[in-house]
Order: structure tokens, then C-alpha cells, then sequence
């Protein structure tokens, strides 16, 4: 059975509010990566260093975390991935009613 990220609701919104190409920051916890070279984390790296999309990437490898900021159509991709076990906004609601 898949895995499903827990996606924080103040992410979600903006990410419903988002055009395809609209840059969109995210913090994502991954799951550890038995074979680093293979994992989620070296490949949006590479990515980000190739150039190959408008992706910024940050690595805090003790806390297993991505900061991202991609557009919102890659940003979903990257959710669907099993690996992300949780991703959440980078701002807070201020007032969230």
C-alpha cells in the first residue's frame, strides 16, 4: 500500500491557490534513504544542480529535511513520492480563521 505524505493544510491552500508554474516554498521530512544514491534526496539535488527545472533545494541531513521551493505542479509530483513522509508550509497563518 502507498504511503501518503501528511501534507500541513496551510500548504495545501497554497498550493490550491497556485498557478501550474507559481513558485511554491515547502519543508519536507523524507525517510531515511538505505542507499543514498538512489534516494530522493540526491536525485532533487542533482536536479536542482543540473538545472534541468526551476528548483531550489536546501539539505539538513540530521533532521532527514528538504527545504524546496518548486513550482506547484513539481511540488505535487514531489508529494506523491513515497518517500516524503510529511510537508509543510514555510510561513504561518497569522490569523487563521
Amino acid at each position: 500500500m502507498a504511503r501518503i505524505a501528511q501534507v500541513d493544510p496551510r500548504l495545501a491552500r497554497q498550493l490550491a491557490a497556485a498557478g501550474e508554474a507559481e513558485m511554491v516554498p515547502a519543508i519536507l521530512i523524507v525517510a531515511s534513504d538505505d542507499e543514498p544514491a538512489d534516494g530522493l534526496v540526491t536525485a532533487l539535488i542533482t536536479e536542482a544542480s543540473a538545472g534541468r527545472s526551476p528548483l531550489h533545494v536546501r539539505h539538513l541531513p540530521r533532521a532527514d529535511a528538504l527545504i524546496v521551493t518548486a513550482s506547484a505542479s513539481r511540488l505535487r509530483a514531489i508529494l506523491e513520492d513515497q518517500r516524503v513522509l510529511v510537508a509543510s508550509a514555510t510561513t504561518i497563518d497569522i490569523f487563521p480563521w
